[in-house]
């Protein structure tokens, strides 16, 4: 019986994926399969995931397909996942030894459909704890929900993606968080191990960090859209109503924002985002979740949502001066 199916998308990894994959091997829980689903690597990725496949031919299965993006290769992967529950980590990315047997245990010890640990980012050496799911709430499907856009340091019950016919979008990016806030809606219960058992590297040139403006960032509005979707036919957009607001003010009016702002072609992207949210959520401020977020948070959404770009320009000058350790001065 196989316990955990591990996808991994990747993409040109040429230089990280043995990392990642013999992290995965070195799982302390032996029932588990690994889908490496090889986005149409243009580097040596595929001879070394062939050679890691002829190695380990009943642990691993790899899928070479043409390049999609990482949302059509994550859905690849699901659709021949066998496992009772499944996770995805990236292939930069490693998992701490013992995570899928710990992970799996809480799923069976208290029959959750969704487990989420605790994970590290690790940037040029230097590694930040992370809280997967803040206590906002008294209620974890409440806080994950708002919380928990990234697939990565999830196990998921596999049936509970194929009976709701739960898929990443294939188009774009920010693929995660049209799905992922929804696994968290139709899971029955979820069990959170605040361990953090999932390492996540962040690189320079990755989609969001790069020094050109990337238009796969326009795709933040069909992403939202189609969780909304999502929300709706679920039948419960009513009761979960203020975390969809929520997602809204914090993945569009707070961190889309800065995002474009990094960006001449991205300026103009501001007041369509002050616009949406003007007609969706004209009282954005009232919202439970974002009145427990700290003082800058809330500055940053007041002054992205003024669209004044002297304003904004000076609050960024300010801001990046102040994460800096500096005084800034005119």
């Amino acid at each position: 019986m196989i316990k955990v199916s591990v996808i991994v998308p990747v993409y040109n990894g040429e230089a990280y994926i043995k990392l990642c994959l013999n992290s995965i091997l070195e799982q302390t829980l032996k029932e588990i399969e690994i889908i490496v689903v090889n986005d149409g690597s243009t580097d040596e990725t595929k001879q070394i995931l062939e050679d890691y496949q002829n190695q380990y031919e009943n642990k691993i299965k790899v899928i070479t397909k043409e390049n999609e993006g990482q949302g059509k290769a994550r859905n690849v992967g699901m659709d021949l996942a066998q496992g009772e529950f499944l996770t995805f980590v990236d292939a930069d990315d490693t998992i701490e030894s013992n995570m899928l047997q710990q992970m799996y245990e809480e799923a069976k010890k208290h029959d959750a459909d969704v487990v989420v640990c605790d994970y590290e980012e690790i940037i040029q050496g230097k590694k930040i704890r992370k809280k997967a799911i803040p206590q906002k709430t008294n209620n974890k499907k409440r806080d994950y929900i708002v919380s928990a856009a990234g697939p990565c340091n999830k196990l998921i019950r596999t049936e509970l993606l194929m009976k709701d016919n739960l898929r990443f979008r294939e188009t774009g990016i920010y693929e995660d968080i049209s799905i992922i806030p929804l696994v968290g809606l139709y899971a029955n219960k979820i069990a959170y191990l605040e361990e953090p058992f999932y390492y996540y590297y962040i690189r320079q040139g990755s989609t969001m960090r790069q020094e050109k403006f990337n238009p796969k960032l326009l795709s933040i509005y069909d992403a939202l859209e189609t969780l909304t979707k999502g929300f709706e036919d679920s039948g419960k957009l009513e009761e979960y109503e203020k975390e969809l607001e929520y997602i809204y003010i914090e993945h569009l009016l707070y961190a889309a924002t800065g995002r474009f702002l990094e960006y001449k072609e991205g300026k103009k992207e501001i007041g369509k985002i002050v616009q949406i949210i003007k007609e969706k959520y004209p009282n954005w401020r009232k919202n439970p979740y974002y009145k427990k977020q700290g003082m800058l948070f809330k500055i940053n959404c007041n002054i992205f949502y003024l669209n004044n770009l002297f304003i904004i320009f000076v609050f960024e000058k300010l801001k990046n001066g102040i994460k800096k350790g500096i005084s800034w001065k005119n």
